[in-house]
């Protein structure tokens, strides 16, 4: 398979997942090939489980790939989809993913089924979901559900976290205006995050800008902790408040082009 069809099939994908449902026509005129073309990349990312074709049109597989679970998923959606897509390029194939289950992470499950022999470790059930529904393997961490968030907590969580060597670590935060590091609301979540840098090789920061001017409760690490950071553009001053980060990433749309 040629790189160019490989890149077709990506673009074609995430219009979908953008859209929700889309008309061949429409997926041919976005992306300047036929519609016998468009047929055929649909087949193979049906075969792959990635969509559902309907009629002269496709759609995404999976309800949580549609329909938000909670408020926080409405919020600085198109910002988490960028921050996402260039989260994707870290993931090489056959390696052990841990995703939090924050709403950017969220967004990246959807696109992991664009990387061959990934295993995904979580405690969200929507990002579970997700992903046992993908066709890649998936470890859940299970324990006590705390049920507002959707995830898993607790001894048993972090029992199975501690016996898995996770080669990259997705994690998000609440915010963290004035302090030198990513912070939650949740004491429960903010352990599990520390055991999870611990048992991670390389450690990623998801977080769009306005986690810069929130504060939270429970603080779980240092900026220095983490070796990338992904946000949308912020300003020189905010850039500094992250100055310990080992690599600062900053996307928008025209980073895609």
């Amino acid at each position: 398979m040629s790189k160019a069809s490989d890149a077709r099939r990506n673009a074609l994908y995430e219009i979908i997942l953008n859209e929700g449902r889309v008309r061949v026509g429409d997926l041919a005129r976005a992306l300047d090939v036929t519609t016998e073309t468009i047929r055929k990349d649909l087949k193979v990312l049906e075969d792959r489980g990635v969509l559902i074709k309907k009629h002269g049109s496709a759609t995404v597989r999976n309800a949580y790939y549609q329909l938000p679970f909670d408020v926080k998923l409405q919020e600085n959606t198109v910002q988490k989809q960028w921050i996402a897509r260039k989260a994707l390029d870290f993931i090489q194939d056959d390696s052990i993913v841990y995703l939090d289950p924050g709403s950017t992470c969220l967004q990246l499950a959807k696109l992991l089924r664009l990387k061959k022999n990934i295993t995904v470790l979580t405690n969200s059930l929507p990002i579970g979901d997700i992903i046992c529904d993908s066709g890649l393997e998936l470890i859940m961490a299970g324990g006590k559900l705390q049920k507002k968030g959707r995830a898993f907590i607790g001894y048993y969580t972090t029992n199975v976290i501690d016996s898995i060597r996770i080669d990259i670590a997705f994690l998000g935060c609440d915010g963290f205006q004035d302090m030198d590091g990513p912070m939650t609301f949740s004491m429960e979540h903010a352990e599990i995050n520390r055991h999870i840098l611990r048992q991670s090789r390389k450690s990623i920061l998801l977080c769009d800008s306005s986690k810069f001017t929130k504060t939270s409760t429970y603080q779980f690490a240092k900026f220095s902790d983490y070796d990338v950071m992904i946000t949308n553009p912020i300003s020189e001053e905010q850039q500094t408040m992250v100055k310990g980060v080992k690599q600062l990433i900053m996307v928008d749309e025209h980073t895609f082009e």
